[in-house]
């Protein structure tokens, strides 16, 4: 599991990059998710700790976190793959 992280008290967002958010439909690119996963594990781990979540549970919230946009992201490439071979 993710190691307990110093909470950093700054509202500092991290830029979304469209060419990262393209990379994702591709689920075997193991390094563009390694990348998405690195860049916004702490942010969403931060906010959970300042919503006193415990260590745990902020934990729990970045692992279903990352499921959630890994079946949504997966699925979405799907979907456009069908619509363009229609």
């Amino acid at each position: 599991m993710v190691e307990p992280v110093k909470i950093d008290h700054s509202d500092e967002w991290i830029p979304t990059r469209q060419s990262l958010l393209t990379r994702l439909k591709n689920w075997d690119d193991q390094e563009g998710w390694r990348e998405f996963f690195e860049t916004y594990w702490r942010l969403i781990y931060r906010v959970t700790r300042k919503a006193d979540l415990s260590d745990a549970e902020a934990q729990d919230v970045v692992q279903k976190t990352m499921v959630a946009i890994a079946k949504g992201t997966v699925s979405q490439g799907k979907r456009q793959e069908e619509e363009c071979r229609m």
